[in-house]
């Protein structure tokens, strides 16, 4: 009975969020394919991008920003609070920080527009996303001991950014995942920059 009690507590706790609401699982919001990448260079290790990701070489103390965007699928506005996720390699490349706002509209209804703002470290402000418009979700990185990944090694990131929003009284987290927009990270084979010390600013 003691366990019983013990797991229904923790299963409690584990859905409960701030001001004791309950967090559910989201589904407001789908991918529509819309990604925009920071600044990249074959002087850096970089390689190719495209549908299944793009390819970066690690330089310790280098910033990336990487913007996609998600639909809101339903008829009501949605409020975007945050935004994160899963980091399994955040020793080696960290999101330090997400934004949120409400993407531009296609003027032509068809025509996607760039998002990306300056990488920074500003948290998310609460964004009101009306029905049929999108949100833009920005990842700010810092690489870090890049010794760590092995020569001719590489380890994917970003499989996905997690956003959490506010849909009337219910508060709900959902994954947003682009395959285009992953990082596929790599060691350069030559000797490239320390940008630590930049990084700290």
């Amino acid at each position: 009975m003691r366990t019983a009690g013990l797991f229904a507590f923790v299963l409690i706790a584990s859905l409960v969020g701030c001001g004791g609401r309950a967090i559910v699982a989201g589904h407001a919001f789908f991918p529509n394919g819309g990604v925009t990448g920071g600044l990249s260079s074959g002087d850096w290790g970089d390689g190719s991008s495209g549908p299944s990701g793009m390819q970066l070489g690690c330089i310790a103390g280098r910033r990336f920003a990487l913007y996609v965007t998600a639909h809101n699928g339903t008829a009501r506005t949605i409020t975007v609070t945050d935004g994160g996720g899963e980091q399994p390699f955040a020793k080696i490349m960290d999101r330090v920080a997400v934004q949120v706002r409400l993407a531009p509209a296609p003027p032509g209804g068809d025509l996607a527009i760039p998002g990306l703002d300056a990488w920074s470290r500003e948290s998310a402000t609460p964004t009101k996303v009306p029905p049929g418009r999108d949100v833009g979700i920005q990842s700010n990185y810092v690489m870090r001991n890049c010794e760590l990944l092995r020569p001719h090694e590489s380890v994917t990131l970003n499989r996905s950014v997690t956003i959490t929003y506010r849909d009337g009284g219910t508060t709900a987290r959902q994954p947003i995942s682009v395959r285009g927009a992953r990082i596929i990270l790599t060691r350069p084979p030559q000797r490239t920059p320390d940008l630590t010390a930049e990084a700290r600013r």
